[in-house]
């Protein structure tokens, strides 16, 4: 039984919906026999990450998930203070001995110069996660291809704030992190 620790700000938080992807991935039945913890917070961007990083070590996690980018987008987070508080929060994870660590990539946006920063700090995201060997779980490619699919319009996954993904949207954040949790465990 593995201890999955998931850490990062409004969306992993589960504001603005009644079930949040983390509330899935809990009723998820592959991943039932494991303990998932989210200490995600309102609003924390990767700073608050790193600077309260030690409260993910009290859980003793073995598999960590980072998901932050959207509440750094909006504070405004410079893309190199982003990229840096990722990879401090990876070292500090390996140096605690956790060695499987999620990174999830951020949601499509309605405004494009939102989703303009959006690719910006999901390419950074992917850089972190290849230079420290981290697991990558593609929430855009999730979004990309259930729109193609489907056909629906981009307004059905989010709420009326670009900012948070409604439950559907949520449910597609599920699947890209299940799949690279699937492969850990």
């Amino acid at each position: 039984m593995a201890i999955i620790c998931i850490r990062g700000g409004s969306i992993s938080a589960g504001n603005k919906v009644s079930t949040s992807y983390v509330d899935m991935l809990g009723h998820n039945k592959l991943l039932q026999h494991h303990t998932i913890i989210n200490i995600s917070k309102l609003g924390d961007s990767s700073f608050e990450g790193v600077w309260q990083f030690d409260n993910i070590l009290l859980h003793k996690p073995d598999i960590l998930i980072l998901h932050f980018g959207m509440d750094d987008i909006y504070r405004p987070v410079y893309r190199s203070e982003f990229k840096e508080n990722l990879v401090r929060m990876v070292q500090k994870a390996r140096n605690a001995s956790i060695r499987d660590i999620i990174l999830p990539t951020l949601h499509l946006v309605r405004n494009e110069y939102d989703m303009d920063a959006v690719y910006v700090f999901t390419r950074t995201i992917r850089e972190v996660a290849l230079d420290m060997n981290c697991l990558l779980a593609t929430v855009h490619i999730e979004w990309i291809n259930y729109l193609f699919e489907t056909g629906k319009r981009l307004d059905t996954l989010l709420t009326t704030d670009d900012r948070y993904p409604n439950e559907q949207g949520h449910a597609l954040i599920a699947e890209a992190i299940k799949k690279k949790l699937v492969q850990l465990l």
